[in-house]
């Protein structure tokens, strides 16, 4: 599942340009995600990654350490992002995500901004 989910990553968060059929690949209609019990459907959740690419013009994901068990898998993963106004932040990010028929169907995540202006503490869950 580290492999399944280092290639959401790739494809989701790191690149650059929206593609809602690479959303579709991993993520289920279903989806739910809770980032700081702020919860997004998937629909909202397609707005928050539009927004993403709208503020974001590079950004890197490092998983630090992560743990499975059954059809979740947990990561503890750093988010360095350059934002297009040129600024850097970084985000820790304490995350659980729930795999059924090989999509994403819950993310359950902490997030919290060690380094980047007070503004971007919500580009997690930010629509």
């Amino acid at each position: 599942m580290k492999h399944f989910i280092q290639q959401l990553f790739r494809d989701v968060l790191e690149n650059p340009v929206f593609d809602q059929l690479l959303i579709e690949k991993y993520f289920s209609k279903d989806y739910i995600q809770l980032v700081d019990h702020t919860p997004l459907n998937y629909a909202e959740f397609i707005l928050h990654i539009k927004k993403l690419k709208e503020k974001v013009a590079k950004q890197n994901i490092e998983i630090l350490s992560y743990a499975e068990n059954g059809n979740i898998i947990f990561t503890k993963h750093i988010a360095k992002s350059v934002l297009k106004d040129g600024s850097i932040v970084h985000h820790k990010v304490l995350a659980e995500f729930t795999i059924e028929d090989e999509k994403v169907i819950k993310c359950d995540e902490l997030t919290l901004l060690m380094e980047g202006n007070i503004t971007a503490k919500n580009l997690g869950s930010e629509i």
